[in-house]
């Protein structure tokens, strides 16, 4: 049997994992390393994060722009493999990371460590297409620790958000009215399992989110807005501040040009 095409299988499936990313793991650890300094509100270049939610110790806590914090992340979002993977996968001419968020999700969590299911579009619909995201483990991501959970094919569904969004905790429920509204039977969820090591990617019209962490260990990942050159803008909502640092390589770095 042939492995499926990676440009099929991401137009097809709305996503796709790459086991490995071809990221030094040293820069992986060092990273991870950084984050508990990230998490106590230490940043080592003096740059506050865009926002802080949660308590680290007791549920899923989001940092935004976490490159902006710290060198180490900093080199570690802009480490070319991240670009030229998500360049073969759209074809696109030019990748630049237009945000950068940091999900903690700690050991014993239970249900305030969920995500529920949500399409990125839907939290910033100012990029209305040329956009898509990355997620980047900091430590290796088994079925227990709350991996990233997808619903394939779901970027090809209507895209109501009457029942859908992040911030839901009560997942089967919203599963249940999410099917009903969209007419289906089958609901074809998978987890996407990965080593330290590696990167997945997803439409930005994807139904995802994850369940509680009932491993030891904490999880931690990083999820990275990346912008195509094919990128396109509604300017008729609000942008949360990122259509002024688009053009500025400090916050919204360049990571791949095709020469």
């Amino acid at each position: 049997m042939t492995n499926p095409n990676p440009n099929e299988q991401f137009s097809r499936d709305g996503f796709y994992v790459h086991q490995s990313s071809g990221i030094p793991l040293d820069l992986l650890q060092q990273a991870r390393q950084r984050i508990s300094h990230i998490l106590d509100h230490e940043y080592e270049t003096g740059a506050q994060p865009w926002g802080y939610f949660g308590d680290k110790d007791k549920e899923l806590t989001r940092v935004t722009q976490i490159h902006m914090t710290d060198s180490a992340l900093f080199k570690l979002i802009t480490h070319p493999a991240i670009g030229q993977l998500a360049a073969a996968l759209t074809g696109a001419n030019t990748i630049k990371v237009w945000g950068c968020q940091l999900f903690y999700k700690p050991a014993g969590s239970q249900d305030q460590g969920n995500v529920g299911f949500h399409r990125d579009s839907e939290h910033m619909p100012y990029f209305k297409s040329g956009v898509l995201t990355g997620w980047l483990p900091l430590t290796a991501i088994n079925a227990n620790s709350g991996p990233l959970t997808v619903i394939k094919g779901s970027h090809q569904w209507q895209k109501s958000n009457q029942f859908t969004g992040g911030e839901v905790q009560d997942m089967g429920n919203q599963k249940n009215h999410i099917q009903q509204e969209q007419g289906i039977d089958h609901w074809p969820e998978e987890k996407l399992l990965m080593p330290l090591s590696g990167i997945s990617f997803h439409d930005f019209d994807l139904l995802h989110g994850s369940y509680p962490n009932t491993s030891e260990f904490d999880r931690c990942a990083i999820s990275l807005g990346l912008m195509t050159d094919k990128a396109q803008f509604d300017p008729t909502v609000e942008d949360y501040g990122y259509g002024l640092v688009l053009d500025d390589e400090r916050f919204c770095p360049t990571i791949f040009q095709r020469e």
